[in-house]
């Protein structure tokens, strides 16, 4: 009986000993050649423009932004600020952050929505008011660690546009001004990274 008990004990350990080591193995392995781990949304970066549609003047067009990850990080909230803006002849200065929303749609590429307003103040109350509500949609991708390239869709409206006040262009409303722009993003390295 205590050899027969015995003998369970060990087969039990061995069984276990060569689970444990099966799974060692499956994790320590990369089964899928060139698997990288998964981009999320996230973190603080800075975008260069590359390209631009002409007649605009390649110039270097510069935004920051910092996107805050839902618990996924396949989507993500965006907040950021024109830092060079794009040379216009409508009226007002850019005086708004951007707003937006990112969405993953594949192992490394997304789709995003924003907005920003241009502002102008007014000559009786001299407080800002919106003139130009700004819009920006695109596609991008993760090129790398901390490296992305968007591809841009630029839409300026009058304030106009927002018949019903939501801060939105009306869907009804058409564009005074496109155009198309690409950018180089890079992320913002980590204090504890060197």
């Amino acid at each position: 009986m205590f050899n027969r008990r015995k003998r369970v004990i060990m087969t039990a350990l061995l069984a276990a000993a060569a689970v444990f080591v099966v799974f060692t193995q499956i994790g320590a392995s990369n089964p899928v050649k060139g698997a990288c781990k998964a981009y999320k949304l996230e973190g603080a970066w800075i975008a260069k423009v590359t390209s631009i549609d002409d007649p605009i003047p390649l110039y270097p067009y510069q935004w920051s932004y910092v996107l805050a990850p839902d618990a996924s990080g396949r989507g993500a909230t965006l907040h950021g600020s024109i830092d060079v803006g794009f040379p216009s002849d409508m009226p007002g200065s850019l005086g708004s952050p951007i707003i937006g929303e990112l969405v993953m749609t594949g192992h490394d590429t997304f789709a995003f929505n924003s907005y920003f307003y241009v502002m102008m103040p007014n000559p009786n109350t001299l407080i800002d008011e919106i003139v130009i509500i700004g819009r920006s949609y695109g596609e991008g991708r993760f090129t790398g660690p901390g490296k992305l390239e968007n591809t841009y869709h630029f839409e300026y409206y009058l304030a106009s546009a927002d018949v019903d006040g939501d801060g939105l262009p009306d869907p009804t409303s058409e564009p005074i001004q496109t155009f198309d722009a690409t950018s180089s993003d890079t992320r913002i390295p980590s204090p504890l990274l060197k």
